[in-house]
């Protein structure tokens, strides 16, 4: 590995849990972790996604790693931080696979297909964000995938050859760190139209569970807070935060 802020293991039970303990260690010994520093991995034994999610990997095949950041953003806005994590993602997957979209919260999706997820992770100081670790699972060279995951794809998939994974992060690292100017509340507005404008099914009718009721229903916007703001076909407005919709 070429970049000295990215840091191999070659297993870990979840580079989230991982590098939340090492930026403690750090803060505990005097050698606090600079920001964008990176924990990467082959394997994780107990990957996770949002909520109860899981992730699945081969070992080996794809880009498994998080991020530490020190994002100078109010706790209250803390989603600007997912929209510039996302939007860098987005940025950087596009590179290859030009269609990819962003599905709300944190996902990238390429032509319905889930080919990355994001973890967020934020520790709080006050009103104010102390630390960010963000952790990421991209679909690189995974070729099958277990039936219970609905709809995956990966590089390999989508463009029929092999990639270098370790390459690959490191170019993410990156892009990461050039777009770090727009992690800023200054940058709201922007980071809003933008991923609005990048967001799968925005302003599209669509079947969804909200609330455990089937509804169709539009997405129109965000809150403050990154909730999915919706429309009916009837007019009603809806405001939806994490699990409390589900895209049929």
């Amino acid at each position: 590995m070429k970049n000295t802020r990215i840091q191999f293991n070659a297993n870990t039970q979840s580079t989230n849990k991982l590098l939340s303990e090492t930026v403690e260690k750090g803060m505990l010994n005097g050698k606090p972790v600079p920001p964008f520093f990176a924990l990467c991995t082959d394997f994780q034994s107990d990957g996770r996604g949002m909520g109860t999610n899981t992730w699945y990997s081969d070992r080996g095949k794809n880009l498994l790693a998080s991020f530490y950041f020190e994002p100078d953003i109010p706790a209250a806005r803390q989603f600007l931080f997912n929209q510039y994590f996302a939007l860098s993602t987005l940025a950087f997957i596009r590179r290859y696979l030009p269609q990819a979209l962003i599905k709300w919260p944190n996902d990238i999706y390429v032509d319905g297909k889930k080919i990355a997820g994001i973890l967020i992770e934020h520790v709080l100081r006050g009103d104010k964000l102390q630390h960010t670790i963000a952790g990421i699972g991209i679909n690189i060279n995974q070729e099958h995938f277990p039936e219970n995951i609905p709809h995956p794809t990966s590089f390999l998939l989508e463009t029929g050859k092999e990639w270098e994974p370790e390459s690959l992060l490191e170019e993410y690292w990156q892009m990461l760190y050039d777009q770090r100017n727009l992690c800023d509340i200054s940058q709201s507005n922007y980071l809003n139209e933008q991923y609005l404008n990048n967001l799968y099914l925005f302003n599209t009718f669509h079947h969804y569970r909200i609330h455990g009721a089937p509804t169709e229903a539009k997405i129109t916007g965000l809150d403050v807070y990154g909730r999915l703001m919706l429309h009916t076909r009837t007019g009603e407005r809806l405001v939806c935060g994490f699990k409390e919709i589900r895209f049929l």
